[in-house]
């Protein structure tokens, strides 16, 4: 019988938001020590501006180096002593998630009867199952950037949601 199935989604969403993705202006940057620069799958070598001579690691000032070096290039992305606000990073963090999911059975009567228990129910529950979005970050949710709530939608190397599954049966005596 399946009048005893109970079936719940919750979702959440947001349309119009703009995420700055911090991520992408610091793994795509050349800050001084030039330790974490163009992690960034977006900025891959070939597709990215630069002024750095790639043989030498030496700082490039020629204008007609400059045009051969960057000959075939799309992406800007020079060697600054600090990080560079760009609009580039600002995102669309319109999103749909389905946050919870759930699912309920109760056996009937005839069945748990014979078997001598009084109710037998089983169930189940997914927790943040899916977001759909085109922003290119892991969460148009996140506001990471400091400890205040002060800086909504920044995203800088937050924490993935983690997916939840709970299994259970309850059973009545």
């Amino acid at each position: 019988m399946l009048t005893d199935l109970i079936f719940l989604l919750a979702f959440n969403w947001s349309i119009g938001n703009d995420v700055y993705n911090a991520n992408k202006i610091e793994f795509a940057s050349s800050i001084p020590n030039g330790q974490y620069r163009n992690l960034s799958t977006e900025m891959a070598d070939g597709k990215r501006w630069t002024n750095l001579d790639p043989n030498t690691g030496q700082l490039v000032t020629d204008p007609t180096a400059l045009a051969a070096l960057n000959a075939n290039t799309t992406m800007w992305s020079p060697y600054m002593p600090r990080y560079v606000f760009s609009d580039w990073a600002v995102e669309d963090g319109s999103f749909l998630r389905l946050n919870t999911l759930s699912l309920g059975y109760t056996t009937p009567n005839a069945l748990t009867s014979a078997l001598g228990v009084s109710k037998l129910r089983f169930y189940f529950t997914a927790s943040n199952v899916f977001v759909w979005t085109n922003y290119s970050g892991p969460d148009p949710e996140s506001s990471t950037r400091r400890s205040t709530p002060y800086t909504p939608g920044v995203d800088y190397s937050a924490y993935p949601r983690s997916r939840q599954l709970i299994f259970g049966l309850n059973l009545n005596f």
